[in-house]
């Protein structure tokens, strides 16, 4: 996953740059959300799932792109002149508000950054391993 591409795509889609109605911007952090490694404990962060649903699911083998997409077909619009959301899924119904959005967009973004930071001082101990096992080889050569 590019998680600066990630990250500048919601920064956008929070602004809503795209002009995207609030049913689409909704579908596209479910997206971003779906291509994520750790996808499920954000699904489950965000509070649209009931907690335990989401255990029966993981034990029947549902990962979090699966979820994502299952989330993706249960949005609604609650009126056609609201800005409110209704997702139905899994016998959960949970409205969602443009601030909720935003707030779930921030989460995932904030998510995303330490993941990002997290991966590059992991690969930064990595290389600093590397060298320190080629002087040891050197030493012995």
């Amino acid at each position: 996953m590019d998680y600066t591409s990630a990250v500048e795509f919601l920064r956008d889609l929070k602004n809503n740059t795209y002009h995207f109605n609030i049913r689409q911007r909704m579908k596209m952090l479910l997206v971003v959300i779906g291509e994520h490694p750790d996808s499920m404990s954000l699904i489950q962060n965000m509070g649209i799932i009931d907690p335990d649903r989401i255990k029966v699911l993981c034990q029947k083998g549902a990962n979090g792109y699966v979820l994502a997409q299952a989330l993706m077909d249960s949005i609604e619009i609650s009126t056609p002149n609201s800005d409110e959301l209704s997702l139905k899924a899994f016998g959960y119904i949970k409205p969602i508000t443009p601030a909720e959005l935003d707030n779930y967009i921030d989460e995932v973004i904030e998510r995303l950054e330490n993941q990002k930071q997290y991966l590059k001082n992991e690969t930064e101990v990595e290389r600093i391993n590397q060298e320190i096992a080629l002087d040891e080889l050197e030493q012995f050569l």
